[in-house]
């Protein structure tokens, strides 16, 4: 049995400790590293290309097995980046924990709650995340259990109710008992019974997920039809080459770079992110963070150091030392430490008496005060001046108005006769004093502000303070605009979608008003960023659709934030957000590059099943372009600095740029093929006429088909490489070139074309018109690309080009 004033024994611990009733849990709701091997790993494309790999390794063409590097390679690089961003978060992880108060031997430790056994005595206190499931041994807890139940509501616990882990404190100090530790607690077992806290999907990998949808659907019939197509050809060209062509089409219509592309950008994101300090708690944040067009910020700790001191004491009342005493008493009660507290702590110390508690309420976010009523006294309510007196005299009003345009956060003690009850607090307190405390505003505070107006991002202050303090505070960092007081904030959400348009600072606002803040300006079509310290930010936090804490910040606020700021440092939060808009930006702009081959490839697929013509591509042919005009491209593009706002243009690019390319490479193929189609005659070099059933049994005709195809398709895909990156850059002028320049060289290496399958080209003058054929379609395929893009804008999707764009 637990002793509840002295809690385990060392004896008791150690036994607890040989059964394995200890709080480490073998269960995660993140992968563990065997997991993001198999999840990258068996996926329908690797099963698919594995088949075919079997199928080329049947014909015994070595040279054609090369496809299945790029697909081993893709999956190496997922996997090793996965883990690597496991890694840096778990490593960060450790760095924002917070250890636990446990009582054992009599004695007050701290302990990790990796150390947490079962049946120990722990104190919670407001702002912690619940480590264990426990039972309540006193009153006074007030929990939130969102992150269990989905109900963002304050639930009052009772001694001997039951508290899960993770739950939110939201208020109280208070002793209890553990109940479950490690496997057996209630979000060990919903994590493997439910996966409750699986991470979700960005939009990216959502929209990825989309195209591999169809894909997946179009694939069975899309086999059907090679087979079918290319079995026309087997007593022509034989079963070897029949079996190439059919793998050729069918690794056409699998994207593997395209999901690669999404991991590694994601990874590296949350990679770059660690350097700064900045802890990434879940991957797809990084996207959501690079479409933040408003942020909220609230003022202490944020725009302000946040380190509070006294500037001075206005007295109201005729005992001033009786005062600072109750004051005194009444803050050494306080164990919540917040940042007034603190400060009211380091001015008002040790009070010089006793007093004897009736009963005591501590600070509330809802009330803005603390109170506390002593016995024949009556009681004494500390906290927000206008929360604590429903009336002022006006020369007191025109020394708060005074105070408070110099920025001051103005404290008010008051006397009230009557007594607390469990409907609230009396209405009919008398002023005492007023306190006035000062908060520093950050240096760089200006700066960050300006970056984010620089960049369309609209900045509103949400805070608990009197509008006039926040408004003198927030307009000299930058912030300016109508400033509102909590009662003037609507409850109906419509009229709060209005309020929130024309208003930057909103004042002595509750956690659920600022909840309701965030809420309507989502409704309004914003994608919300809220930074926040404290448990007064939870509801907020929560709502927000990209949730920034600091690293001294409350762990439950920790808890629900995507971004934890480990240094503290408010003046990162721009280079985190480049960071997120980096990474979407760049995705958006190279994955059409990826789409592309997949929509000429199944076009081709189902076209020349109609009209009986044989694929013309082997496995290995499209390789070298692949590397050279999007897979090196694309790995540089995908790490530029890009730093715009990031757009949801996903989809719009890949309409716009990869499928009319896409319908025009499949109409050049489908044209080459159907003109080579029936019985070819050539002469050799002696003279000799040949006659041929179809152009793929000359080795030389086969070839040339090979050879003018790939050049096309290059060729084509470096000019939607350019679509893709304009504005150009020197950085992007410098790919394009670079994927140009070497794929053209690489036809002039006879060695590197044998190994492809493709012939090389050879200088000789004067040259014959057919010589510059690639170089022609290439350029009537250009024209046909532009003609598409033209009339898409002009009417799907509605737009007024200028002019032509290009």
């Amino acid at each position: 049995m637990t002793d509840f004033k002295t809690g385990l024994t060392q004896a008791q611990v150690e036994a607890h400790l040989l059964k394995g009733e200890v709080n480490i849990a073998t269960t995660s709701a993140s992968r563990t590293t065997k997991e993001i091997i198999l999840h990258n790993t068996l996926t329908l494309f690797n099963f698919l290309n594995l088949l075919l790999f079997c199928m080329v390794l049947f014909t015994g063409s070595l040279k054609n097995l090369l496809f299945i590097l790029s697909v081993v390679f893709n999956t190496g690089i997922g996997i090793y980046q996965e883990i690597k961003a496991k890694k840096t978060i778990e490593s960060l992880s450790i760095l924002k924990q917070a250890k636990v108060l446990v009582l054992r031997d009599g004695i007050e430790t701290q302990v990790n709650k990796e150390d947490i056994v079962l049946d120990d005595i722990l104190f919670l206190t407001k702002g912690m995340q619940v480590p264990v499931d426990v039972r309540s041994l006193e009153e006074g807890l007030v929990v939130d259990e969102s992150l269990i139940t989905g109900e963002s509501e304050f639930i009052k616990k009772h001694i001997g109710d039951e508290i899960y882990s993770g739950s939110l404190v939201m208020q109280g100090n208070t002793k209890v008992q553990v109940i479950s530790v490690g496997n057996n607690t209630y979000v060990s077992k919903l994590t493997v019974e439910a996966k409750a806290f699986a991470m979700t999907k960005s939009q990216i990998q959502k929209n990825i997920d989309r195209i591999l949808k169809w894909i997946t659907i179009i694939i069975l019939p899309a086999t059907i039809a090679v087979f079918l197509d290319q079995y026309n050809f087997l007593e022509i060209i034989g079963t070897n080459a029949v079996i190439l062509k059919a793998v050729a089409a069918m690794i056409g219509i699998m994207p593997e770079g395209l999901v690669l592309l999404t991991s590694v950008a994601l990874a590296a994101g949350v990679l770059k992110l660690s350097t700064l300090g900045t802890l990434t708690q879940e991957l797809p944040a990084i996207e959501t963070l690079a479409r933040v067009d408003t942020i909220c910020l609230d003022k202490t700790g944020t725009i302000t150091e946040g380190k509070m001191s006294v500037e001075n004491v206005l007295y109201y009342g005729d005992n001033q030392s009786e005062i600072d005493d109750i004051i005194a008493f009444i803050v050494s009660r306080d164990a919540e430490q917040n940042m007034s507290t603190i400060a009211l702590q380091s001015k008002f110390q040790t009070p010089q008496k006793t007093y004897d508690v009736v009963d005591y309420l501590p600070f509330s976010s809802e009330l803005k005060l603390q109170a506390m009523e002593i016995a024949g006294q009556g009681t004494y309510l500390l906290g927000a001046f206008d929360m604590i007196v429903s009336e002022l005299p006006a020369a007191v009003k025109a020394d708060i108005e005074q105070y408070l345009k110099s920025g001051n956060r103005i404290i008010g003690l008051a006397h009230s006769q009557g007594h607390l009850t469990d409907k609230g607090v009396p209405k009919d307190a008398s002023l005492l004093a007023l306190i006035l405390i000062k908060d520093v505003v950050k240096e760089d505070a200006r700066d960050i502000i300006a970056y984010f107006k620089s960049q369309d991002v609209d900045v509103k202050i949400i805070s608990g303070d009197y509008p006039d303090t926040v408004a003198a505070i927030a307009k000299d960092v930058g912030v300016t605009g109508k400033a509102i007081i909590s009662a003037d904030i609507p409850e109906d959400m419509a009229t709060l979608q209005r309020v929130v348009k024309e208003t930057s600072i909103f004042g002595r606002v509750t956690p659920p008003q600022k909840r309701n803040i965030i809420q309507a300006l989502q409704k309004n079509g914003h994608t919300t960023c809220m930074v926040g310290d404290g448990i007064n930010d939870i509801l907020a936090l929560k709502q927000s659709d990209c949730a920034i804490a600091f690293g001294s910040g409350s762990e439950a606020t920790k808890a629900v934030a995507k971004f934890v700021l480990l240094e503290n440092d408010f003046s990162t939060l721009p280079n985190v957000v480049k960071e997120g808009r980096k990474v979407i930006n760049n995705i958006n702009t190279v994955a059409s590059l990826h789409v592309v081959r997949v929509i000429y490839s199944t076009i081709l697929v189902f076209a020349f099943f109609l009209f009986k013509i044989l694929f013309p591509l082997d496995p290995v042919n499209l390789t070298l372009v692949g590397i050279l005009t999007i897979g090196v491209p694309t790995f540089l593009l995908v790490f530029e600095k890009n730093e715009a706002k990031a757009k949801d243009d996903f989809f719009r690019n890949i309409f716009l740029n990869a499928l009319p390319c896409g319908i025009v490479l499949a109409l050049t193929i489908f044209t080459l093929g159907a003109l080579a189609k029936g019985e070819i005659s050539i002469e050799d070099v002696g003279g000799r006429v040949l006659h041929y059933q179809h152009y793929a049994q000359s080795e030389i005709l086969d070839m040339a088909m090979k050879t003018t195809i790939t050049q096309v398709v290059g060729g084509v895909q470096i000019f939607l490489m350019f679509l893709l990156c304009r504005p150009l850059t020197r950085f992007r002028l410098s790919v394009i070139l670079l994927s140009l320049v070497t794929f053209i060289a690489s036809y002039f290496i006879a060695p590197l074309m044998s190994l492809f399958g493709l012939s090389p080209v050879e200088f000789y003058w004067p040259p014959m018109w057919y010589d510059f054929l690639t170089i022609i379609i290439v350029l009537i395929d250009i024209v046909a690309i532009l003609i598409i893009r033209f009339i898409l804008l002009k009417t799907v999707l509605k737009e007024k080009p200028k002019e032509i764009e290009v």
